[in-house]
């Protein structure tokens, strides 16, 4: 049996939580407690420019929603190993940077960064790949710096020797004395690196294998070299596959712009609007449009400007963030079930797994090295034998959760009896929340037209006008409207008559849907009730007449 294990998530509150962070995280629990170990939950926010306490706050949120709960981290009751946001240890990191200091493997560096761009275009313009490397500076100089207000950051005197990263999914990747320069741990505004705290927090909260992705991996063998400076032993690292798009691409936010962007020029070209100064835009989607020019000309990839313009063109984005698959109804059970088996299998056939059988199977040595792809289809399939399965408190409860980040749904006016009406109706073929809104719509908007083809089948063919006028009459006179009593009238009517269930029921399905495809007759008008399903019959009767 594996020794206990510590592994930690450590997100940056730039922004919302990324499907391909959710799958960190699910595989550093799934790792940590299928050993017996603990999972870690790590905020690291010391990037004070792009981090903030809404973005860090939706991450925790997020993580609760999928269940991904952490045994160390905020708010939990074991603190020993904390503070969990890196700016709340910045007088650890500035220790730890004296300490380098002190000991000769660290050194302040005074170049400003418009100093140092002019040598990275120099190096470029000569074809050469820029790598700093320690200069001397005169009294005089500092000085001179000191009294223009210059700062210096702190760099790490980085050994010059080859270094290997023995990574559990990849094997050993080993880069040359060359590739690393003396980088910076400390920036001039006393913000350590994230180079640098991560690896002060890994040592000092006991981690025993990191997990990341393989965008990381370049940055390891620095890591590695900080440990061995410090005398700590290091973690265990690996590095995950990244996940494509269905074109091929890294899935990324930036998938949105690229969606948005190519909705709007498509809504130009076929009206003939402006593409240049986007003023129609701009009024259409309510937004700044000089910002909106510099998202048109690619010069950031603002998510909320994207899904402005979204919302005015029509565009549909791709799901990229936990927000967006819970707006669009998503169940959390299915979203982490699937992407735990995006780049990992249990080495059979199952593709349904609970929670703990994920923890009992699961082991890294399964993951693959190449990158997985996402696919829609398959999440879609996915969770919609989560809707058929999940009991149906859960359901009711993740209905709640959805129509808390959804705006206009009828269903959000629905009682605890409605909502869980619904999902009775619906859980058998709806795959989302969202087929629940869609497909019941007709439930809350009285019918003024009728499917012209099912009318000509279901009612104006073989009496069907006649069988509807006399069920019209005997639901007037039912007493008891649920969706049994309803049932067991509509079989006596069928007994009666010697034609089948669906010839009595599917006229009055017609009537009151609009169309002909509605849940089972009974469950359909026990929802709408006795007063409402008459009054649409009736509609409906006037309208042939």
């Amino acid at each position: 049996m594996t020794a206990p294990l510590r592994t930690r998530f450590a997100p940056s509150p730039t922004g919302s939580l990324h499907v391909g962070g959710v799958r960190t995280a699910l595989y550093c629990l799934l790792e940590a407690h299928g050993s017996g170990g603990h999972f870690l939950l790590r905020i690291e926010d010391t990037d004070q420019a792009r981090s903030t306490e809404e973005a860090a706050n939706g991450i925790l949120r997020d993580m609760r929603w999928l269940d991904l709960l952490w045994d160390e981290g905020p708010g939990t009751p074991d603190q020993t190993f904390g503070p969990f946001f890196q700016s709340q240890r910045l007088d650890r990191y500035r220790a730890c940077v004296q300490q380098l200091l002190d000991e000769g493997k660290a050194y302040e560096a005074w170049e400003s960064r418009e100093e140092l761009d002019v040598e990275r275009k120099h190096a470029e313009a000569a074809k050469e790949n820029f790598r700093y490397r320690r200069r001397p500076y005169t009294a005089d100089q500092i000085a001179a710096w000191r009294d223009e207000g210059r700062l210096p950051v702190v760099r790490f005197a980085t050994p010059r020797k080859p270094v290997t990263v023995v990574d559990r999914i990849l094997g050993e990747v080993t880069v040359d004395e060359d590739t690393v320069d003396d980088f910076v741990i400390l920036k001039d505004d006393g913000f350590p690196t994230y180079h640098f705290a991560v690896v002060v927090d890994d040592h000092d909260m006991q981690i025993d294998l990191v997990l990341r992705g393989q965008e990381h991996l370049m940055n390891t063998h620095k890591h590695l070299l900080l440990y061995e400076a410090f005398g700590w032993r290091a973690p265990q690292h690996g590095h995950l596959p990244l996940i494509f798009n269905p074109t091929g691409q890294k899935m990324s936010k930036r998938d949105k712009a690229r969606v948005a962007r190519e909705k709007a020029r498509e809504k130009a070209k076929s009206t003939g609007a402006d593409a240049k100064t986007w003023t129609w835009l701009a009024e259409e989607a309510g937004i700044d449009r000089e910002d909106l020019v510099a998202f048109m000309a690619k010069k950031h990839d603002g998510v909320s400007m994207a899904e402005a313009v979204a919302r005015a063109t029509g565009a549909t984005l791709p799901l990229i963030e936990v927000n967006d698959f819970r707006r669009d109804g998503y169940l959390p059970e299915a979203i982490v079930n699937y992407l735990c088996l995006l780049g990992w299998s249990p080495g059979d056939d199952r593709e349904v797994l609970t929670r703990d059988e994920m923890v009992a199977v699961f082991s890294i040595d399964r993951v693959q090295k190449t990158a997985a792809r996402f696919d829609a289809d398959k999440l879609l399939w996915m969770n919609q034998e989560y809707m058929k399965s999940l009991p149906e408190d859960t359901l009711l409860e993740h209905l709640g959760e959805w129509l808390d980040a959804v705006h206009g749904s009828p269903l959000h006016a629905l009682d605890e009896a409605g909502r869980r009406a619904m999902i009775r109706m619906y859980r058998p073929r709806a795959r989302t929340f969202e087929d629940l809104h869609r497909l019941g719509g007709f439930l809350f908007v009285r019918p003024t037209t009728w499917a012209e083809k099912q009318v000509k089948k279901h009612v104006l063919a073989d009496g069907g006008v006649e069988r509807l006028r006399a069920t019209r009459d005997t639901l007037s006179a039912q007493e008891d409207f649920g969706a049994d009593a309803l049932a067991a009238m509509f079989q006596r009517l069928a007994d009666d008559t010697g034609l089948g269930f669906g010839k009595v029921a599917q006229p009055v399905r017609v009537a009151v849907s609009g169309d002909g495809v509605s849940p089972e007759i009974q469950d359909t008008l026990a929802f709408l009730g006795r007063t409402e399903t008459l009054a649409r019959i009736d509609a409906f009767l006037v309208s042939l007449s």
